[in-house]
């Protein structure tokens, strides 16, 4: 039903202001505040002939939805297993106000994410950190992949292993079991490009 709240949409945490986007119950049962970018996504995929590769995101967003959203930039540090040395693994981004319901770490294991990562970093000025994202290619995978590497001999840092360790820090801490590197303003169509991307790279806090 539509919606009479201002609220945070609970699949992307993206701001909607009192008499814009969609009311539901959510899977706790409590009422849930939905974008209206979010709430089409969901009705057109609950038809039959829905493909998640063809999901075109709108070119202005709908009346009633921010313009921007605050994420944090998350990382990890761990011991780089070519040179031994500590170097600094960029995880994922996730929202600093979740809204109700909201429930995604969007990792770099996902290209698209990994992009948005780099791009945020270049613009709030750590560069240093932006270099060490590149095309590399995994053994393991056996392709290029968009990756971590250490700051110190640039060795691909390997996704599994990366993402494994965040994944008992995320279970023993939650999201604060990981590092905030930066807090980032990031215009909302960028950030629900990753959220509706469904190539993998999730975790659910």
């Amino acid at each position: 039903m539509k919606n009479r709240f201002a609220g945070g949409c609970a699949t992307c945490s993206v701001w909607v202001s009192a008499g814009s986007g969609f009311l539901g119950k959510g899977l706790a049962g409590g009422w849930e505040v939905q974008c209206p970018t979010c709430h089409c996504i969901d009705d057109l995929a609950k038809s039959d002939d829905f493909d998640p590769d063809t999901i075109a995101l709108p070119a202005a967003l709908p009346p009633g939805s921010a313009l921007t959203v605050v994420l944090r930039v998350l990382a990890l540090t761990r011991t780089c297993w070519s040179c031994g040395k500590d170097t600094t693994c960029l995880i994922g981004l996730y929202p600093q106000q979740p809204a109700r319901g909201y429930v995604g770490l969007f990792t770099t294991d996902n290209p698209q994410t990994m992009a948005l990562v780099k791009r945020l970093l270049q613009q709030y000025g750590r560069g240093d950190l932006a270099l060490t994202i590149k095309s590399r290619y995994s053994k393991t995978m056996r392709e290029r992949q968009l990756s971590n590497g250490c700051v110190h001999c640039d060795a691909l840092q390997g996704n599994f292993p990366t993402h494994e360790e965040a994944e008992r820090r995320v279970a023993s801490g939650g999201v604060d079991g990981l590092d905030t590197l930066l807090v980032a303003t990031c215009p909302v169509l960028e950030w629900q490009a990753v959220v509706h991307d469904h190539s993998g790279g999730v975790m659910a806090i």
